[in-house]
């Protein structure tokens, strides 16, 4: 389906066309006067769903149901009835299933009742292509840093008779100033569709809304903003991964590094500050006297013991017999 680029032209015609199709067909479908009419009827697509929805003028009739009848202007049919839209009590009717064609004339007729009286009889003509609003899809924003992300939803089956030509518009106000966003939608309109605005500046308050582009500026519906605020705390999910990943290495790396001390102490390679047992203490006294004794004419060594070091770097064996253990200067 395609909107018309000249709807105020095309429209005329087409009534002029209806009647003409009336009288040629023989229908008896007379051009209703919408001045006294006592409904006021709309035409939308709701979610790619042809809604017809009425209300009554005067507002002191209060109907309790209504019958919704219609038939094709080209057509010599009867009346029909919508089958969903017989005795409803609601305001509104899903054409989706009956109105197929955007070049057909069709012609409706509400009945509504209060019991079993008739309070209102109402008629109008609709060509959908020049009498159709579209409303705006339903979408969610979730703002980060620098950007946002706007989720436009839309239903995951499109009849491929509402594929209409239409430019979808995400419109982004920040501070007075009002970006328009026309993103390429491949193929139909199914499922949903992500859109990024990038290029944001942290701690701004920006709003988003989404609508159809129409021909006629006034037909143009647009959906409520939606508002975010980028604060300089909130992280992108590829900032929020990175982190994640930067805490992993680091406890990897301490992890190996802990490992590697533990081998290495195990296998004698890095040893501790311990005192030597008693009986090695002694043996390496009584050397040390030898040697003194020994080398007397250098005056080198005081007959006194020296004093040892506490700290030695040796590996032991767990089970070392200090009872054996004797050190003598021949050895």
């Amino acid at each position: 389906m395609l909107l018309s680029q000249n709807a105020f032209i095309v429209r005329p015609l087409n009534l002029f066309l209806m009647v003409c199709i009336s009288l040629v067909f023989g229908i008896s479908h007379d051009l209703p006067d919408y001045t006294n009419e006592s409904c006021t009827f709309k035409i939308s697509l709701r979610n790619f769903r042809s809604i017809l929805s009425w209300e009554l003028k005067n507002h002191s009739i209060v109907a309790t149901r209504y019958t919704l009848l219609y038939t094709i202007m080209s057509k010599p049919e009867d009346w029909k009835i919508v089958k969903n839209c017989a005795n409803t009590t609601r305001s509104f009717c899903d054409l989706t299933d009956e109105w197929r064609s955007t070049h057909e004339a069709y012609v409706t007729n509400l009945e509504g009742f209060s019991g079993n009286t008739t309070l209102s009889n109402c008629s109008r003509n609709f060509w959908l292509d020049i009498d159709m609003s579209f409303e705006p899809p339903e979408f969610e924003i979730v703002g980060f840093t620098n950007h946002i992300n706007v989720i436009v939803k839309f239903p995951s089956i499109v009849e491929e008779e509402l594929q209409f030509d239409l430019s979808l518009v995400i419109e982004e106000q920040s501070e007075g100033i009002v970006k328009k966003h026309k993103p390429t939608v491949k193929g139909n309109m199914s499922g949903n569709f992500t859109y990024i605005i990038d290029k944001l500046i942290p701690n701004t308050n920006y709003c988003v809304s989404v609508y159809f582009e129409h021909n006629d500026e006034q037909a143009v519906i647009k959906s409520p903003l939606k508002c975010t605020l980028l604060q300089p705390g909130q992280e992108s999910e590829s900032a929020e991964s990175a982190k994640v990943g930067g805490i992993i290495t680091v406890f990897l790396i301490a992890l190996v590094l802990i490992s590697t001390i533990v081998t290495l102490k195990w296998i004698g390679y890095i040893c501790l500050r311990n005192s030597l047992p008693k009986v090695l203490r002694q043996s390496l006294a009584k050397g040390w006297s030898a040697v003194a004794i020994h080398r007397r004419d250098h005056n080198a060594l005081q007959s006194e013991t020296p004093e040892l070091k506490q700290s030695f770097c040796l590996s032991f064996p767990s089970s070392w017999n200090y009872k054996r253990a004797s050190l003598s200067p021949s050895d």
